[in-house]
């Protein structure tokens, strides 16, 4: 008991941060059309403030391990929130183009900093038996996150501009950030200096690089279907624009079903047959909406693809969170770098094959993942 007391602080903090990444990984989406309007973008300038986010997002991705392993969590959360929430800050009241740039680079930032610490501080403060259950619960979190900025942009936008509520979102983190300092977080790794030698022959063991392209295209899969998917249902299914928002809706809610539902099935089924049945559930949602491409069938099939992307991360995550205790943060580091080096370029894929392919994409990154996921498996029995 005086175990799980310790344990729940730290699992609140890895919670409250992940939330916090969820508001970051979407506040771009909602606050942009206003930001349109109220500048006067063209597409050019708008695209280009969109694509500051997830660079921010991977130099954190990148940043995070490192730091973590050598001078622990604490310092490293207080200064990611309060990164991330001067961004926020900043952005709602940005009077200029080239504040609103910083903003967004540090809201992404911050955020992929939060991403990678909450994910490696769960998987450190769990056992081998409930960490994959623990990853699925924080990824809950992040859905919460994700969905409450749409929601209240959806419902105060008509009385309210945007910058009170993305001022009240930062001001909301920085009381996350007084409970952090009451925290007693796990402590660094390496103390003595870090281990250079062993961290560059872990990045060439080949479990950790199957691992890592697992996440390379689940990354890609869950990017292709949150920004493509829209675009697919109104251009070739010919639905309604509202229809086809409330379909990326049913995605982010599956995803959000899926790990509840996970958590509890984790301690139950193997991590295998899991995520392999994730990955034909997701294969199966988008074919029966091009079999059928109805509203109903659209709600439906999103769901389905939601549900099976719900997996594959707190599977991949506690896999390597088993097998790298020693260097956790650098391990989850390197395999976040790939994953979204994978949303990037498979993204890019999209525009040049053809939406029409769409589809055939998103089947293609679910059959690569089980594929890969199999060959690591079987290998991993070998050995």
């Amino acid at each position: 008991m005086t175990t799980t007391l310790k344990k729940a602080p730290v699992l609140a903090a890895g919670f409250s941060g992940m939330i916090f990444f969820g508001v970051a990984f979407v506040i771009m989406g909602a606050v942009l059309p206003s930001l349109i309007e109220k500048f006067q973008l063209d597409t050019t300038v708008a695209s280009t403030l969109a694509g500051l986010l997830p660079l921010g997002i991977l130099l954190g991705s990148v940043l995070f391990g490192p730091v973590i392993d050598r001078f622990g969590y604490k310092s490293l959360i207080i200064i990611a929130s309060l990164v991330t929430v001067a961004g926020l800050e900043m952005l709602a009241w940005a009077q200029t183009i080239a504040v609103i740039r910083f903003a967004i680079f540090l809201i992404g930032l911050g955020g992929g900093i939060l991403n990678g610490l909450t994910n490696a501080l769960v998987s450190d403060i769990s056992d081998d038996k409930n960490r994959a259950s623990n990853l699925s619960i924080l990824g809950v979190f992040y859905t919460v996150g994700a969905i409450a900025i749409p929601t209240l942009f959806a419902t105060l936008s008509k009385t309210l501009s945007y910058t009170p509520i993305v001022a009240g979102a930062g001001v909301l983190m920085l009381l996350s950030v007084v409970f952090y300092m009451f925290v007693t977080f796990p402590e660094a790794k390496f103390k003595q200096g870090f281990p250079v030698k062993k961290i560059a022959l872990m990045a060439k063991e080949p479990a950790l690089l199957l691992l890592s392209f697992t996440l390379f295209f689940q990354s890609g899969l869950e990017g292709i279907s949150n920004n493509w998917t829209p675009t697919f249902l109104e251009q070739q299914a010919s639905l309604p624009s509202k229809s086809a928002m409330f379909a990326l809706s049913s995605i982010i809610m599956g995803v959000g079903a899926g790990r509840i539902l996970l958590s509890l099935l984790f301690t139950r089924i193997s991590k295998k047959l899991l995520l392999l049945s994730s990955m034909l559930v997701a294969a199966t949602g988008i074919y029966i909406i091009t079999l059928f491409p109805t509203v109903t069938v659209a709600m439906i099939g999103t769901f389905m693809m939601g549900l099976g992307f719900a997996s594959t991360f707190p599977v991949i995550f506690s896999e390597i969170g088993e097998r790298y205790k020693e260097v956790s943060g650098t391990a989850f580091s390197f395999a976040l770098v790939i994953a979204l080096t994978g949303n990037t370029l498979i993204n890019l894929m999209v525009g040049v094959v053809s939406l029409k392919y769409f589809p055939l994409m998103v089947i293609g990154c679910a059959f690569a993942i089980s594929s890969i996921y199999l060959i690591n498996y079987k290998i991993s029995k070998k050995s």
